[in-house]
């Protein structure tokens, strides 16, 4: 199965203006693959980009809690289960 990562960004950062997406720090980011890494690709430049974002929080929690995958928080998920941090 194959991710179109452009959008699906572009179509999940915005579900929701009252979780601020808006604010978030990786929106335009061009560096779409960072965001959905292989198991063994390391996520090191996506949990930068997330370490100063003032919506971490509540985007990990989005993901967990909407069953998302890739890199949300600063957080791996796979389905919405935390896979690495």
């Amino acid at each position: 199965m194959t991710i179109n990562t452009a959008t699906t960004l572009a179509t999940l950062l915005p579900l929701s203006d009252a979780r601020g997406w808006h604010r978030a720090a990786c929106r335009g980011d061009p560096n779409h693959e960072a965001w959905f890494p292989y198991p063994s690709d390391d996520f090191g430049y996506a949990r930068a980009i997330c370490a100063g974002c003032p919506i971490r929080a509540g985007c990990a929690e989005f993901a967990a809690d909407t069953g998302q995958s890739g890199v949300w928080g600063g957080r791996e998920y796979d389905r919405g289960r935390l896979v690495r941090e």
